[in-house]
C-alpha cells in the first residue's frame, strides 16, 4: 500500500522539510534521498554537510499539525526563487 512520507534534512540546530513523496513501503522510502540526488542533482538541500542527516517520517505516524506545517514550509517560496 502506497504511503506518504516527508523528507527532512537535520543538523545540530536545524530540521528542514525538503519534499513530500510516496512509497510502497519503508525500504523504498529509505531509498528516496539517493533517488532524488540522482534525478535532481541541483537540489541543494540533498547535499549533506558533516553532522547532517536525513529523517523520513511517514504521514500516519506524524502529528497532523507538524505534517501541515512542513508541507506549508515546502510550498512557501524562498528568497532565491
Amino acid at each position: 500500500m502506497t504511503k506518504s512520507y516527508l523528507l527532512f534534512k537535520c543538523g545540530a540546530t536545524s530540521r528542514t522539510p525538503l519534499v513530500v513523496f510516496s512509497a510502497d513501503h519503508v525500504d523504498e522510502a529509505r531509498e528516496a534521498p539517493t533517488w532524488l540526488k540522482r534525478k535532481h542533482p541541483d537540489m541543494a538541500g540533498l547535499h549533506l554537510e558533516p553532522g547532517e542527516f536525513f529523517e523520513i517520517i511517514e504521514k500516519e505516524v506524524c502529528d497532523p499539525k507538524e505534517w501541515e506545517a512542513a508541507v506549508a514550509a515546502i510550498a512557501a517560496p524562498t528568497l532565491a526563487d
